[in-house]
């Protein structure tokens, strides 16, 4: 059994996030995903819908958090320019 751990930063935009859950196996980022553990093992439990293939990935307490506020909102997959953030 491998251990996996996601490589995300909690503010990032949610194309990282969605990335960081993609599948290993077929890369699709067609991934559904369920946060379980306990106190001190958060993980996500991943599953493709594109293979099939399944697999935990550990996560931070932040990168847990983060995740916890998309379970009833999807990430948001859009791209944003950082040019649009720019003020003038």
């Amino acid at each position: 059994m491998s251990c996996e751990t996601a490589h995300f930063f909690p503010a990032d935009s949610g194309q990282l996030v969605a990335a960081a859950l993609a599948c290993p196996v077929c890369l699709s980022s067609a991934v559904r995903w369920s946060l379980c553990g306990g106190r001190y093992d958060r993980r996500a439990r991943c599953a493709c819908t594109t293979c099939g293939h399944e697999r935990d990935v550990f996560l931070t307490p932040e990168q847990a958090l983060r995740l916890s506020l998309h379970r009833t909102c999807p990430l948001d997959l859009t791209f944003h320019s950082p040019d649009l953030l720019t003020a003038f």
